[in-house]
């Protein structure tokens, strides 16, 4: 079997960071180890189950026989509700035929990267995030990695990033971070933002614009004085003209576990196919 040649992609992935930790963590547990187990936001069911009434629905839904594929883009009823939801709660004004859904976070950022990201694309991404360099891997494009520090609760700036705004294709950020659960001030992102708009402004009708996605998957999850932003909100005439991609994000009760739940991504009209 050794002589089997694969992919070059086959032959060059490598695991998930945090998910072999994760890994790692749980054979410790199950070789006896007293751990409290913090590494991955899966909770213990038998702790945090999920609301009853969800399971309720769920438990219906079977014995009403909807076990067939739902539509590829989402059934429509769904993404009229995540329509109104984002309407209410982020006051994102997305029709449903600009809604994706999808089985988790990770289709729908993977598929941010393949359609924007050709080969050799320049994509920035800071560090600590959450796999952002497999999916520059899974698309072939240049790493341009930004190190972010304590001194900024480990959220890029706007400083840190302009050295490397020149030719990128994709700035791919994320609030509340994962997995420092750190979040963007309004003033940072917004500084973010308004350098993105000008770098497109800048850009030739032909050259590619960069494109920002901004991954928002735990915005429900903040306390007390925190305030969570988003780019569509702090630049609302900007959603299409500047090419601005938001977001992946989960239509969740915050308690709720995530795996019994559809996630979805907005964008503008006609910019992204449905696979």
């Amino acid at each position: 079997m050794n002589d089997l040649k694969l992919s070059h992609l086959s032959a060059t992935l490598i695991g998930s960071e945090i998910v072999n930790l994760g890994g790692e963590i749980r054979e410790k547990i199950r070789m006896g180890e007293n751990i409290y187990n913090f590494t991955v936001g899966d909770f213990d069911p038998s702790i945090f189950p999920i609301p009853k009434e969800l399971e309720n629905e769920i438990v219906d839904a079977y014995r009403k026989h909807f076990t067939n594929y739902p539509a590829a883009e989402g059934n429509l009823d769904l993404r009229d509700a995540i329509s109104q939801f984002t309407k209410e709660r982020q006051q994102l004004d997305y029709s449903p035929g600009e809604i994706l859904v999808a089985s988790g976070g990770r289709p729908l950022i993977y598929s941010v990267f393949r359609a924007i990201c050709d080969k050799g694309d320049k994509v920035i991404y800071a560090v600590p995030s959450w796999n952002n360099n497999h999916y520059a891997h899974f698309v072939d494009a240049e790493h341009v990695v930004v190190e972010a520090s304590i001194d900024n609760h480990f959220m890029p700036t706007a400083a840190e990033i302009a050295p490397h705004i020149k030719g990128a294709t994709l700035l791919a950020l994320c609030s509340p971070q994962n997995p420092t659960g750190t979040t963007f001030t309004k003033k940072d992102l917004q500084d973010i933002c308004r350098l993105v708009v000008a770098e497109n402004a800048r850009r030739g009708a032909g050259e590619k614009k960069l494109y920002l996605m901004f991954d928002q998957m735990y915005w429900q999850l903040t306390y007390g004085s925190i305030v969570h932003y988003n780019p569509v909100s702090l630049e609302p005439a900007r959603r299409v003209a500047n090419s601005a991609t938001v977001p992946p994000s989960p239509f969740q009760n915050r308690r709720t576990q995530s795996r019994y739940l559809p996630f979805h991504s907005v964008h503008p009209t006609g910019k992204f196919p449905t696979w």
